[in-house]
Formats: C-alpha cells, structure tokens, sequence
C-alpha cells in the first residue's frame, strides 16, 4: 500500500467523496443537505490517498482556517479496510504536514453519533470543544480541536 498526496481535484478522491457521502445519506437523509454547501470544494485541500495496488480505498484532507490552522475533512476508508489503523495513520500524516508547515491547531467537525470518528479523534489527542461558526447551534455535531507541540 501506498499513500500519495494530491488535491481536491483528484477524481480518485472525489469517488471516495462520493462513497462517503453516499453512506451519510443512508444514515442521516435530507438532513445533511445544510451541510451541502459547507463540504463543497471552493478551498484548496491538501490531499493524501492511500492506494492498494493503484486502487483508492482510503482518504483525508485539510483546509486551511486561516494563518495558523486548518480543518480535516473528507476522512473516509472503504468499509473492506476499516479496524486497520488507516484512518489513524492518514490524519498522523496530515498532521505531520500541518505542523511541518507552521499551522498550530486542528479542527474537526463530526456527527454527534458518529462515535467511531470521535474515538478515532480522541485516541490522536484531539478535545471536544464548544461549537462554533454556523454549527454554534447545531446539535447534530460536535466540534473538536488538536493543538500541535
């Protein structure tokens, strides 16, 4: 296996974008087109994919939020390489290039069930935080936030 780095205009990626909003929608329904607009693409992402043999099966990006942070998004691995680690070692590496290039926080934006993600975001360090900008008083997700060093 392989991880390469790309952009938000990798079509590899965008499948897996597909795949992992497809799922969101069997869950949550309509109820996830408010977040519509606020996953499109209109930031450049930092992009990491890990490949199986060429084949895409894992993602994971980040935005920056400004001089000194940046928010992972569109973390997803295809249900056959889940329980591996994969998600746990694509966010380490986007957090080694975060702070590689000066940012100092991370953030996340999750769905409040979706408990194997806060897990996952716990086990790296990160806290939940109070919600902020449009999710201030959203009780679908929580916020959470990593300080780097």
């Amino acid at each position: 296996m392989e991880i390469i780095t790309t952009n938000e205009r990798d079509e590899r990626f965008l499948k897996l974008v597909e795949e992992l909003d497809s799922g969101y929608y069997r869950r949550i329904g309509d109820g996830l087109e408010k977040y519509k607009e606020y996953n499109e693409f209109k930031n450049p992402h930092f992009v990491m994919l890990l490949l199986d043999s060429e084949r895409p099966i894992a993602c994971a990006s980040y935005r920056s939020c400004g001089k000194d942070s940046v928010e992972f998004k569109r973390v997803y691995v295809k249900k056959d390489y889940r329980k591996k680690g994969i998600a746990y070692r694509l966010i380490k590496k986007l957090e080694n290039d975060a702070i590689e290039k000066n940012f100092k926080y991370s953030y996340i934006v999750t769905g409040k069930n979706n408990l194997a993600a806060i897990n996952l975001y716990k086990k790296l360090n990160y806290e939940q935080i109070p919600k902020f900008g449009q999710f201030k008083d959203d009780e679908a997700v929580v916020c959470m936030k990593k300080t780097f060093r």
